[in-house]
This record gives structure tokens, C-alpha cells and sequence, in this order.
């Protein structure tokens, strides 16, 4: 359900759009889009624009929205997707295709704010996501890369530079997780809108690792309660997507750990 101010800039949105005749509709997307969402939620509009006027039409609105709320704030993302933010904090994303483009644009669900000929298309539910062998590999051994370079870290006293690395691993644990719930890429939804699709265990799981600082012992600290969460699990997966778990690449970590850090994962 929209707010009474999500609505607001809805509104707005859709009188500033239509209002120009280049536009030949606009639809309401992600969480808002899907009726769910909530009060933190941004506004996503996806504007389908004829080939003829895009160009002209993506870069006036990359250059001023200001007709759609007081903005504070612009950036063009990935040359199609004018994100905005508005003087009370207010946020909303514009995301220009083509007509084409839209037809084949993996929706779920869009809500249509006005339209003046683009095609009617039907919304359905992804299949169920199940993980691969190929993905669980991926991040398993990405995990298995990125803590084992722990000591060339400590050993240069690069404690700052290592916090990134922590986090790094925290967010392999996250997407390990949310492969495991069968989540897929395109139904994540936010990056700060995940505890939709965690159960209780892994939140409390992920809520209770120790705090990281910028020194060798919580580093080694951190990174050992990460693995003792991870590697189980990424283990669990390859057994089920049937995935040949990089035994030796493992191994020689754990020794590499041992003996250099003392750290025992």
C-alpha cells in the first residue's frame, strides 16, 4: 500500500510524463508496482519513449526533473535510469525503454500510470529460482579466495583496507543465504530490503557476528565466524546441485590460515 506521499509523487510523476507528447506511456514498477512495498519504499516508473524522440527525451529528463518534485540530487545509472531524490528525502527512479525493449523486459507486474499505445502485455511470476552447481562454486570459492588472502592483509597492516574484505565476505554469506531460500537475482529487490526473504535462523545468524574493527584480532575473528557459517552451508548446496566441492583449494586454505594466523576455520 502507497503513502499518502509515495502517492503524492505518483501523482506528480504521472502529470509531468503525460503531459509530454513524446512519451507514449509509463507504467509503475518494482515493490510499489507489485502492491507491496512499504513507507521506505521508492518510487519506480518505467516511461516507454518511440525510437524516434528517445534520445531527446532521455536527456531532458536526465538533465531536469524538477517539474516532478523540488530535487536535491541526480544521477544517471546505467545511461537509461534517472534516480532522484527530492528535498525531503523523497526518491524515485525513471527508467526510459523503447518500445521493443519494453515488450521483452522481465516484469512481473506493472501497473500502468496512463498509456497511448503501447501494447498490452501480460505480467506473470518468474518460475521457482533453484540455485545451480555453477553459482554455489562461484561464491564458494570467491569465499574460499577472499578470506585466504587474510594474511597478506595483517601482514602489511592493512586493517582499513581488511574491514572492506570482512564486508566482502559478509555479503558472499548474504547471497549464499538467499540462494538457499531460492531467490534469484531478479526478485532481490532492494539491497536494504532483505530481510523479506531471510528466515529467523539466518537473520539471527547474520545478527550475531561480532562487530569488526580495524585490528588483526578482530579481523581474524570476524573472518572465522563468516566460515564457520558459510562453508557449512555452501557445502549442504553442493551437495544438492551436485557441485564438486574445491576440496584441495579448502584444504590448502585452512592450512594457509593455520599457520600463518594461527586462525582456524
Amino acid at each position: 500500500m502507497t503513502t499518502r506521499a509515495q502517492q503524492f509523487l505518483i501523482d506528480s510523476i504521472t502529470r509531468v510524463l503525460s503531459a509530454d507528447t513524446r512519451i507514449q506511456s509509463a507504467w509503475l514498477t518494482g515493490s510499489l508496482g507489485k502492491g507491496g512495498g512499504d513507507e521506505f519504499s521508492d518510487v519506480d516508473v518505467t516511461v516507454v519513449v518511440p525510437d524516434a524522440s528517445f534520445e531527446e527525451t532521455l536527456s531532458a529528463y536526465s538533465s531536469d526533473t524538477s517539474g516532478i518534485a523540488p530535487v536535491v540530487f541526480t544521477q544517471v545509472v546505467h545511461g537509461r535510469v534517472v534516480n532522484a531524490v527530492a528535498e525531503d528525502w523523497s526518491r524515485f527512479d525513471l527508467t526510459f525503454v523503447k518500445p521493443g525493449e519494453f515488450a521483452v523486459m522481465p516484469l512481473t507486474a506493472a501497473r500502468p500510470l496512463f498509456n497511448r499505445g503501447t501494447p498490452e502485455r501480460v505480467f506473470a511470476a518468474p518460475p521457482p529460482y533453484k540455485t545451480s552447481a555453477q553459482r554455489v562454486l562461484q561464491l564458494s570459492n570467491e569465499f574460499i579466495r577472499v578470506i585466504g588472502l587474510t594474511p597478506v592483509g595483517i601482514g602489511r597492516e592493512e586493517f582499513t583496507t581488511l574491514l572492506e574484505g570482512v564486508g566482502l565476505l559478509r555479503r558472499m554469506l548474504l547471497d549464499l543465504m538467499l540462494e538457499a531460500n531460492g531467490i534469484g537475482p531478479m526478485t532481490r529487490g532492494g539491497a536494504l530490503h532483505m530481510n523479506l526473504f531471510l528466515t529467523n535462523e539466518q537473520r539471527g545468524a547474520l545478527e550475531s557476528l561480532p562487530p569488526v574493527q580495524a585490528t588483526r584480532a578482530s579481523i581474524v575473528a570476524s573472518g572465522v565466524a563468516l566460515a564457520r557459517i558459510f562453508l557449512p552451508l555452501a557445502k549442504k548446496l553442493a551437495v544438492e546441485t551436485n557441485a564438486t566441492w574445491p576440496v584441495a583449494f579448502e584444504e590448502a586454505t585452512r592450512k594457509h590460515l593455520a599457520r600463518t594466523l594461527g586462525m582456524k576455520i
